[in-house]
């Protein structure tokens, strides 16, 4: 796998993780409205890092079990099944949004806050577990490019999120964050599928 191809592969991972609202995109959106997009932009790179550093993990003990052949065929089942499960709670959340603005936040604590939300978040190390058979080519050098891109499909994210919040803050609405939510909820499902059917296409 080329260098390309694997930071390709790594943001897309990466953007499916980190599209579906919850708290993380939640707390980005309310404090690019409350204190700015730049604070916004560093609440996402926060989130970003956090993405990065359990991508690595995932890709770490996906291949130590790949070295193992019995666990070939099921790891990818049970990540499909995973995927699925996800897609379904994404598809069937609703999205609130609260614009209420308190005490504005420095740069350094809405870096170092969305870390620790993303950290506590226990859904994030379940999807990247989900993801972990994605996250391993045949040679390391494509695999550490996967896990950058998954750093680059976050981040790409985030800034996206925080400028369009902030450029269209007068017309951003439950709806329109409601309907982003359904799309990446879409996207989990059909990586869930695509990850079965070559699992099962393989086992032929």
């Amino acid at each position: 796998m080329g260098v390309e191809t694997s930071l390709i592969a790594g943001a897309t991972i990466g953007l499916s993780i980190a599209v579906p609202f919850g708290p993380a995109s939640m707390l980005c959106v309310q404090r690019t409205l409350g204190d700015g997009f730049h604070t916004g932009l560093a609440t996402g790179l926060g989130v970003a890092t956090v993405h990065l550093t359990y991508g690595a993990l995932a890709s770490l003990s996906a291949s130590c079990l790949q070295l193992t052949s019995q666990y070939a065929f099921i790891l990818p089942v049970i990540a499909s099944l995973l995927l699925m499960f996800f897609s379904v709670r994404v598809l069937r959340s609703t999205v609130v949004l609260n614009t209420a603005i308190g005490e504005r936040t420095a740069l350094g604590s809405a870096y170092c806050g969305a870390i620790g939300l993303g950290f506590l978040n226990p859904f994030t190390p379940v999807l990247f577990a989900a993801e972990s058979p994605n996250l391993v080519s045949h040679d390391p050098v494509s695999t550490g490019f996967i896990v950058l891109g998954v750093f680059v499909g976050s981040f790409a994210w985030w800034s996206v999120l925080s400028s369009g919040v902030s450029f269209f803050r007068t017309r951003l609405t439950a709806r329109v964050l409601n309907f982003s939510n359904k799309m990446a909820g879409f996207v989990l499902g059909a990586m869930a599928v695509s990850m079965l059917a070559k699992t099962c296409f393989a086992a032929m």
